[in-house]
Formats: C-alpha cells, sequence, structure tokens
C-alpha cells in the first residue's frame, strides 16, 4: 500500500438549462427545505475540495467550514465536458496539490437522496479495482448515470482533454460525458442516485416522505437524517460502531524486516559457516553475520542487517557442516521486507466501515489504538397502552407485553445499542417524559415507541411529535404490516421511529426500517438488500407486503401467503421476511429481511 492515501475532490454541475423544468431551476429547488445543490454539497463533505460549476444565482450554503469553489463553463450552457474543464482547472492547491492518480467524483447537482456513504462507496470501488480508470452509479432501473462518477484524476483530465480537442472551438454545445469516458470503466448498484429531470420527478420527491415505500422510506431516512458526531475512542472498546474517518496507518507493516518460514538467516553467496546463535521472533539483540555465514532463524524473528533468508527445505548440510542450497532449489530471499503490506500513512479501512474484530486487530498491527468513530446508536424502547402489563394471567381487556422483552434482539440486529426499555402510559405528560428522558441520564439517539401510532383516540405519538418539534421524514409506510409507521428528526437531531402495537407489524418495521436508520447515524452504507426466488408465487396485490419466509437452499424461499398480525407465531421456524412489492412480476426475486434466530 502507498503511504499517501487518495485524495478525493468532487466537481458539482449545476449550470444546465433546466430545460424540462417550465421555469425551475433544478439546482436550486426546495426539497424539506435544502436546494438539491446543498443537498449534493453535503454528501460531498468529506472531499479535500469541492467546486460548483455554475452560474452565480445558484446559491449554496454548505454546512459547517467547506472549501468550496466557484468557476462557470465557458461559454455558459456550454455542455458537461467544459463544465468538467473549468472545474479541473481550479482544483489545484497552493500545498499538497492534486496527483494524477487522486480522484474526483463528477456529480449532477439535482440529487435530492444522494449520502455520503454512497459517494464514498464509489470512490472505494475505484481505488479497489486498479483496472478501471472510472466507476460510475446505476441507478434503480439499472441506468448508468454518468454524472455520479469517480475517476481517476489523470484519466479524466485525458478524456476532457481529447473530448474537447475532437470538438469545433465554436460549437455552442460541447461534447458530452460519454466523449470523454476511458477505455475501461466499472459500476456499481447505488441507492439514492435517481435525478430530478421534470415538474412531475420534483413533486415527487417533495411529497416523497407521505406513506412512501420501503425503497423511499430508507432513501429518505439516508439523506434526511444527522449522523451522530465523531468521538476519538479506543477501537477495541468500539466494536459494534463505525469508522467516522478513514483508518491510516501510524507505522509500516512489517515494521522490520522479518523471516516469513523457518531457516537460515544467510549472508553472502553460499556455502555458508553456520555459527551457533538462534534468531527467534521478539528477540531484540542484534545479531551480526560476516559474510559467508549463517544462523538459524525462525518464523517472524527480525533479519540481521545485510542478510538473506533461506526455508529449511530448500538447503542442505554437506559432511564438513558448511550449509548449501540444495540442488533445482529456487533461489530468492523469504524474508519480509519493511512495509510489505502497508506503509505507514496508508489507508486500511475507508471511513464508514464497521469496527469489526478485524479491524480493531489490523489497527493494533499498524500502531493505531484510537480512532475517530461513531458508536453504535443508543436505543430507548417505549412501550405504550395501559392496557398492556407482565401479569402472567392478565384479567379481561388487560392484555400481556410479548413484545417487550424480545424486540430488543431485533433492534440488536439492526446496529442498535439498548439503553433502556420504558413503559408509557396513556398521558401526554408520559409521552413527553418517552421522547425527551430524564435529567438523570444522557438522552440516546434513537427513541422506538411501540404503538399509539394509528391516530386513534389514545394513540398520542402525533401530538407529542409536534410538541417535541419534530421533524416528520417518513409518515407512513406503503405497506402491510407498517401502514402507520413514521421516523421523525427532532430538533436535537435524535430519531423517533413509531411502529404499531401489534407484535408482528412491530418487528416487521423495526427490521425493515431500523437497519437504514443505524446507517444514517453512523454515516455508514446500507448494505445490498438480500434476494431471493419464491418456490411458490404469492398475490402481489396493490400494496407491498412482509410476509414471514423460510430458506429452502439454492436461493428459493417458501413466503406465507397471509399472517395474523397479534403474536410472533407466524415467525416461528422462520428465516427471514419477504418483501412482496406492489405490482411484482411472477417469478420476479423478492428482498428477504434476515430474521435474527438468537
Amino acid at each position: 500500500m502507498s503511504g499517501r492515501t487518495a485524495r478525493t475532490d468532487a466537481l458539482i454541475l449545476a449550470g444546465g438549462r433546466s430545460s424540462r423544468m417550465q421555469g425551475t431551476t433544478k439546482p436550486a429547488a426546495l426539497v424539506d427545505g435544502v436546494t438539491l445543490v446543498d443537498r449534493v454539497l453535503g454528501a460531498t463533505s468529506f472531499c479535500t475540495v469541492t467546486v460548483l460549476v455554475g452560474p452565480d444565482d445558484v446559491t449554496a450554503d454548505p454546512p459547517g467550514p467547506r472549501r468550496v469553489r466557484r468557476t462557470r463553463e465557458d461559454p455558459p450552457f456550454g455542455g458537461p465536458v467544459r463544465a468538467l474543464a473549468a472545474g479541473l482547472a481550479v482544483t489545484v492547491d497552493d500545498g499538497d496539490g492534486p496527483r494524477e492518480n487522486d480522484v474526483v467524483l463528477t456529480l449532477s447537482a439535482d440529487l435530492p437522496y444522494i449520502t455520503e456513504p454512497a459517494l464514498r462507496l464509489l470512490v472505494r470501488e475505484l481505488l479497489r479495482d486498479t483496472t478501471v480508470e472510472a466507476v460510475f452509479g446505476t441507478d434503480s432501473t439499472g441506468r448508468t448515470q454518468y454524472l455520479v462518477g469517480a475517476w481517476r484524476r489523470d484519466a479524466l483530465v485525458r478524456g476532457v482533454t481529447a473530448a474537447l480537442a475532437r470538438c469545433p472551438a465554436d460549437a455552442e454545445r460541447g461534447p458530452s460525458i460519454r466523449d470523454a469516458l476511458p477505455d475501461v470503466v466499472g459500476t456499481v448498484a447505488l441507492t439514492g442516485i435517481d435525478d430530478v429531470d421534470t415538474p412531475t420527478e420534483l413533486a415527487a420527491v417533495r411529497t416523497a416522505s407521505r406513506r412512501p415505500s420501503v425503497e423511499v422510506a430508507r432513501l429518505l431516512v439516508g439523506s434526511r437524517l444527522t449522523a451522530i458526531a465523531p468521538r476519538t475512542a479506543s477501537l477495541a472498546d468500539s466494536l459494534g460502531g463505525t469508522l467516522a474517518e478513514p483508518l491510516i496507518a501510524a507505522r509500516p507493516f512489517p515494521s522490520f524486516v522479518t523471516s516469513a518460514m523457518d531457516g537460515y538467516a544467510v549472508c553472502g553467496d553460499g556455502p555458508w559457516h553456520v555459527d551457533d546463535a538462534v534468531v527467534v521472533a521478539g528477540a531484540t539483540d542484534d545479531v551480526v553475520l560476516d559474510t559467508g555465514h549463517a544462523v538459524r532463524i525462525a518464523t517472524g524473528a527480525a533479519v540481521p542487517a545485510e542478510s538473506g533468508v533461506v526455508r529449511d527445505e530448500f538447503v542442505v548440510l554437506d559432511d564438513d557442516g558448511l550449509l548449501h542450497r540444495s540442488d533445482g532449489a529456487p533461489v530468492r530471499n523469504d524474508a519480509r521486507s519493511i512495509a510489505e503490506d502497508w506503509d505507514g500513512g496508508s489507508e486500511l479501512a475507508p471511513a464508514g466501515t464497521v469496527i469489526s474484530p478485524a479491524v480493531v486487530s489490523a489497527a493494533l498491527s499498524a500502531g493505531v489504538i484510537r480512532a475517530s468513530t461513531r458508536p453504535a446508536p443508543t436505543v430507548r424502547l417505549v412501550l405504550t397502552g395501559d392496557e398492556i402489563g407482565d401479569d402472567t394471567a392478565p384479567a379481561a381487556g388487560r392484555i400481556r407485553d410479548t413484545i417487550g422483552p424480545v424486540m430488543p434482539t431485533y433492534l440488536r440486529s439492526c446496529g442498535f445499542a439498548l439503553a433502556d426499555v420504558a413503559h408509557c402510559a396513556d398521558t401526554d405528560d408520559a409521552f413527553d417524559a418517552a421522547i425527551h428522558g430524564g435529567a438523570d441520564s444522557a438522552p440516546p439517539d434513537v427513541v422506538v415507541i411501540i404503538g399509539a401510532t394509528g391516530g386513534g383516540a389514545a394513540d398520542r405519538l402525533d401530538d407529542a411529535l409536534r410538541r417535541a418539534g419534530a421533524h416528520r421524514v417518513v409518515d407512513g409506510l406503503a405497506c402491510r404490516p407498517g401502514g402507520s409507521a413514521s421516523v421523525s428528526e427532532l430538533p436535537d437531531h435524535r430519531v423517533v421511529l413509531g411502529v404499531p402495537g401489534n407484535p408482528y407489524a412491530a418487528v416487521t418495521t423495526v427490521m425493515l426500517l431500523g437497519p437504514a436508520i443505524a446507517a444514517a447515524l453512523t454515516g455508514r452504507s446500507v448494505p445490498i438488500p438480500l434476494t431471493g426466488t419464491l418456490a411458490t408465487e404469492v398475490d402481489a396485490g396493490d400494496v407491498t407486503r412482509a410476509l414471514p419466509a423460510s430458506y429452502l437452499g439454492a436461493g428459493t424461499w417458501r413466503c406465507e401467503s397471509s399472517v395474523r398480525t397479534a403474536h410472533l407465531a407466524a415467525l416461528v421456524g422462520r428465516d427471514g421476511i419477504a418483501v412482496v412489492t406492489a405490482g411484482r412480476s411472477p417469478g420476479a426475486p423478492v428482498e428477504i429481511v434476515p430474521l435474527p434466530q438468537r
């Protein structure tokens, strides 16, 4: 690995005519109180330099201290390649400026659901595959979005230069992005990169929070919720959390020349006199070999200066005790050189990576103990309803709580850390306290409220959220069960997830939306959904249904056609929940949400 991490810049193109928008300037269009261009700027906050290419009347208000530069293509409305050329010209720094293999993001300014994790994934895919010169996102229809791309800087410069050279200088409209494409490109499926081209599409985005599909609800959660503030912490104490910044090696690995195998350390060409010393792993005494001498050496031991290693199976001792390389043995040095795996300053894991045991171990190997992290979001689980209790034989009118004891397992599987479980009486004061918490403990990142979502006489969640000044991110869900679910963000950026009170509906809603909420709060990418084929077709109907499913092997699942929601008996022995979308074509794959089994 290189000792310098790749720098990433971003070019946001906002200079189009918006000719299909009937007078609306797309980048300046407001959605949930934020312009489309500011949404894109927010997603590029990790970039070294961001350039907005467009007219002065496209205002931009990036969050936090940002290095956002502005320029305009020449001539105005001259096309995307001319805009890229203008943007590249102003990305040069006075200090550690860009290098040819650094990364440049090329983005349109009309992406209402774009997120930082999606852009980081683009960059990660480009750096992972050294055979490609650019990687582009594919949207929900499978179309390649050439203005959601990550390029190697030299490839972008070459492509733009060549495309402009082939285009007459006086042409009103310059070349297209396709004219600048390199020979080898890659694609990666990304959620949330559908753009806005018409007033109808803009109107749909503006009303998306009202009973969205499961897919759109996840996009809203990912692009609207505010991530938890990073904190510097011990990685060993942060298992299950997320890296807020790339994990950078503090020292090379190996940090000294080590023996890759048991054998002999040898100095010079053979044959060699074998000295009495033995070099073992962990020894700190310097061993000096004269030319023509050798010593036994163990795997992992430091190799003496000016020496190499020959493996045991590649040497023989003659009758005089001299060590020779065996006939036919390869002539090579079985030592591992300094920085063979990575150099100091190399990126070992990108921001957004889950802090797993492997991450902790690799960090220790690289001399990193503490790092910038976001912990697993803390959750308060709130059970509502005066009728709910713990009586094993409840009286008529009372209901045994059957979801409180098991919901923590489902929440943990989504990526949350349980803070506490509370019961909420059917009063305004109790609901206010459930949302805000007490003064004797830190408020949780997320409050999950079971019940009180249906708008009935005893359902007080909506009023409590209004009193708290919450912003509704998801207002209902086009799914059965789960239609009354909601996701709201409080003024302090904590989240309230309201789920139906029936046990099956509560579990289903948490499993459908919980992972997306945890990912948004920690800045990690939402995993691509698992899909499968149904062994027997079920009626798609006119609304998405979440149904119990069992795995049969070879990617095939058996799905129940109906379910009773008042208990969890339907999930006994089931491996997942099948999301059967409205209007699904027979034979089409369905999303499978895996269920935790313990």
